[in-house]
């Protein structure tokens, strides 16, 4: 694909003045453009996230093809880095655009130097894109002027002190917690035998496929939408397994004992930071609390797997607040280049958005 070259008109932020853009596929980037997108990341503890990376953004061009990234730069300096898709080939057409990984990625945004200030609408029109509709916009973007409309809580469990001493300081923050867990660990092993957490590497398929499967019967159970629908999240899966590097790689941990598994996650794991992406357990194991013990074998075990902080992602459940240690912030957003070609792509968003509740409503 040829590179679009676009450069911008001075505007008032005297960081964002004379500001150039390319945009191209991820494969397209050189060794330069990585190193500079891999230092942005080291520089901002809120970017070290797998989905952040130039692994992963490779990823997506790989499991459907129309993933790309905008780079910003001034005087011959890279300024930071806007990885986005197209859901479609209709949405590339109108310029419709969502975060990189689309519903699977759980951490998006600029990534940036500090100090660069830019509007939204000045960034898509650079980007040549109409409108970009972002949701788990990571905390922190808005020192760049990049707003969300609101925001929603997320939780952190800060291990890097090890699993050991994290669950020390978990009995003295939450001692009902902890004296519960031993319980439930004690029936689990009296009702289904000897526990023990597997953590293959590399990740079997047939692992993945039924942790996914497990997964689409939970959004089944508990009316949520389910990704997997679409053919292009269990591809983007299944292409991050078939290259992990340490900025992006696939980890599972399967909670067994005897000849059942109890519980499951598949993560997705930047040097160590882990995101808890998709944790599944067993329904007829619900007595036990599975879903809470394979993640404190998974707290356990965390030095062994280089694992020093648990991100959970967007959204509240009492599992989040129980073992969290921190808060972080997520938004939402709609972002639009605010010219005839966007407000086209906003109508056209709206009308899908309306269709889409109308077939959930049909199905309920």
């Amino acid at each position: 694909m040829q590179t679009i070259s676009l450069e911008a008109q001075a505007i008032a932020s005297p960081t964002s003045r004379s500001l150039g853009c390319d945009v191209m596929r991820p494969s397209e980037l050189g060794c330069a453009e990585l190193t500079v997108w891999r230092e942005l990341l080291a520089a901002e503890p809120s970017l070290q996230r797998a989905f952040f990376s130039p692994s992963f953004a490779l990823a997506c061009e790989r499991a459907h093809g129309r993933a790309y990234v905008a780079i910003l730069h001034e005087g011959g300096r890279i300024s930071g880095f806007l990885p986005f898709q197209f859901k479609d080939a209709w949405h590339e057409r109108i310029a419709l655009a969502e975060r990189i990984g689309g519903s699977l990625s759980d951490a998006a945004g600029l990534i940036a130097r500090s100090g660069l200030t830019i509007g939204a609408d000045h960034l898509m029109r650079l980007c040549r894109i109409a409108v970009l509709s972002i949701t788990h916009l990571m905390e922190g973007q808005e020192q760049f002027g990049l707003d969300a409309e609101w925001t929603q809580v997320g939780y952190v469990s800060d291990i890097r002190a090890g699993g050991d001493a994290f669950l020390d300081g978990l009995l003295q923050r939450d001692r009902g917690l902890v004296r519960d867990t031993e319980r439930c660990l004690r029936r689990a092993e009296q009702k289904y035998g000897p526990l023990r957490l597997v953590r293959p590497q590399p990740v079997p398929p047939d692992m993945i496929a039924s942790v996914i499967s497990a997964k689409r019967r939970q959004y089944e159970r508990t009316k949520v939408p389910d990704p997997f629908v679409r053919s292009g999240p269990m591809r983007l899966i299944e292409t991050l397994n078939e290259a992990p590097v340490p900025d992006c790689r696939l980890v599972l941990s399967r909670l067994e004992a005897g000849e059942s598994v109890l519980a499951e996650h598949l993560g997705i794991q930047y040097n160590d930071v882990l995101s808890y992406w998709f944790p599944v357990y067993d329904p007829e194991a619900r007595s036990v609390s599975p879903g809470r013990l394979v993640l404190w074998y998974i707290i356990q075990h965390a030095s062994e797997d280089g694992i020093g902080l648990i991100d959970y992602g967007e959204g509240d459940a009492q599992y989040k607040r129980q073992f969290g240690t921190g808060t972080i912030r997520f938004g939402r957003a709609v972002w639009s280049a605010g010219n005839a070609r966007a407000l086209a792509a906003r109508i056209c968003q709206s009308m899908e958005w309306r269709l889409q509740a109308r077939l959930r409503s049909m199905r309920k």
